[in-house]
């Protein structure tokens, strides 16, 4: 089912965390540099997409990620929460440079985990999220990484509990060990719960954070480019604009970045400038940027986002 760049077997790496991810999630910069997890609300009046046959996903071109999709359906933030959980989960599991991971899990446990409400809808909402992220298909071209096909979920087991009294384990997940291949050579992001929590109304703000999280410094980008790493093709350029500058102010607002807007003068007018030093309070001279990495309160991790 898979093919690789190389005939080495994958493993799950063991991250150079002395104190564990925590709390956080962690990401590969190929997942959040695309639109696998679209930023789009999805419903009546925006259906989700289905794919029947291989579609290129938008990527930053600078990178030279190219992302395909190849079966199921589209998917949103609400299955990147989801999906990030259980990346978390491998990684802090022990099981780290074993080539099968698997994770094990109650649903009203993981419920609480991602921070939302408890109740029937909720758990239908779960339930969904791990059955797009199960028949999703993927083929990457990851210069120096990985180029072949990947699921996300290469498995998937899930009991129905016969009593509202909650099972110990109602899901067992296994995640596509080629997917390990796409951590490779520090190509990874640390995500820091503190920060993304406080975006979880804000679907776009929630990509942008996990895209500019992946970039220690960014280059000014059109809002039409951002509009399609943001996985909305359809929707009217005005109207992303509209909703592009509240999401830039929340993701400046929760993680304390220097920038985060969309610059009105200048030679980058008319982009989006992102900037992630931390403005330097304590500093005589106002205005004064120190360009270290964000920690948040509940960082369990060192201090730092991209290793």
């Amino acid at each position: 089912m898979t093919a690789a760049q190389d005939n080495t077997r994958a493993a799950w790496p063991k991250l150079p965390l002395p104190h564990g991810l925590g709390k956080n999630s962690v990401t590969a910069h190929a997942l959040a540099r695309s639109a696998i997890f679209s930023t789009q609300s999805y419903g009546p009046k925006a259906e989700r997409p289905q794919y029947f046959a291989k579609t290129e996903l938008a990527t930053t071109k600078t990178s030279g990620i190219k992302v395909f999709q190849t079966a199921g359906r589209g998917l949103d933030q609400g299955d990147a929460d989801v999906f990030y959980e259980l990346l978390r989960r491998v990684f802090n599991s022990g099981q780290e440079m074993h080539r099968e991971a698997r994770v094990c899990f109650n649903r009203g446990e993981l419920i609480r985990t991602l921070g939302r409400a408890p109740g029937g809808k909720t758990r239908k909402l779960l339930d969904d999220s791990l059955d797009r992220l199960f028949r999703a298909e993927f083929e990457f071209s990851v210069p120096g990484l990985f180029v072949g096909k990947s699921r996300l979920i290469l498995k998937m087991h899930c009991r129905e509990p016969e009593s509202a009294i909650e099972c110990e384990h109602d899901y067992d997940v296994l995640l596509d060990v080629e997917l390990s291949r796409l951590f490779d050579r520090q190509q990874w992001t640390i995500l820091r719960r503190s920060q993304r929590q406080l975006l979880s109304g804000n679907p776009l703000a929630r990509g942008l954070h996990a895209f500019y999280s992946t970039h220690l410094s960014s280059y000014a980008m059109g809002p039409e480019t951002l509009r399609l790493l943001m996985g909305r093709p359809k929707m009217q350029p005005s109207k992303f604009l509209d909703v592009l500058e509240p999401a830039l102010a929340e993701v400046k607002a929760a993680t304390g970045w220097a920038k985060c807007e969309l610059q009105r003068g200048g030679k980058n007018a008319g982009k989006v400038v992102v900037e992630r030093g931390i403005r330097d309070n304590s500093s005589a001279s106002a205005g004064n940027v120190k360009v270290v990495a964000s920690v948040a309160d509940d960082a369990q991790c060192d201090p730092y986002d991209d290793i």
